[in-house]
C-alpha cells in the first residue's frame, strides 16, 4: 500500500489501464492536462485566435460571477482580457492558475443552471499614458 501511495505522490502511474477522466469545463474551454501551458489561446469565431503568454500575466485580476477580467503587460504592449457569461468561477481560477488553455465564447447560451457559460470575450489594447 505504502508504495502505491509513494508512486501516486511522485507521479507515477500505478496502474498503466487506469487513466484519470478528463475535468469537463464546459464547451467554452479546456484544461491542458498532463502538460505545461505557456499561453491562453483565445478561440475568436469570428477573427483569428490570439494567444496571450501566461509569464506575461498582471499582477491584478478582477471577477465578477457574470464577468472577469485579465491584463497581459509585456514591456512594450499591454491588453486587457474582459471574458462574460455565467458562473464563471472556475474558469477564473483556472485561468488566474494558468491552467486554462483556451477559452471561447458560445454560438448561444445553452448552459444548464450553475453551469459555466461564455457569452462574450473582448480583447482591449490598453494605451499607456507617457
Amino acid at each position: 500500500m505504502l508504495d502505491k501511495r509513494f508512486k501516486e505522490i511522485i507521479g507515477g502511474k500505478t496502474d498503466p489501464e487506469v487513466e484519470e477522466p478528463e475535468e469537463d469545463v464546459g464547451p467554452c474551454a479546456a484544461i491542458a492536462k498532463n502538460k505545461w501551458i505557456t499561453a491562453l489561446t483565445v478561440r475568436h469565431a469570428n477573427g483569428p485566435w490570439e494567444s496571450f503568454l501566461y509569464g506575461y500575466m498582471g499582477v491584478r485580476a478582477e471577477f465578477e460571477p457574470t464577468r472577469f477580467a485579465v491584463e497581459f503587460v509585456s514591456h512594450d504592449e499591454h491588453y486587457r482580457l474582459i471574458v462574460s457569461g455565467r458562473a464563471l468561477g472556475r474558469l477564473y481560477n483556472l485561468c488566474i492558475q494558468a491552467r486554462l488553455e483556451w477559452i471561447r465564447a458560445a454560438d448561444r447560451d445553452v448552459a444548464e443552471d450553475g453551469e459555466a457559460i461564455v457569452t462574450h470575450i473582448e480583447v482591449v489594447k490598453v494605451e499607456e499614458k507617457r
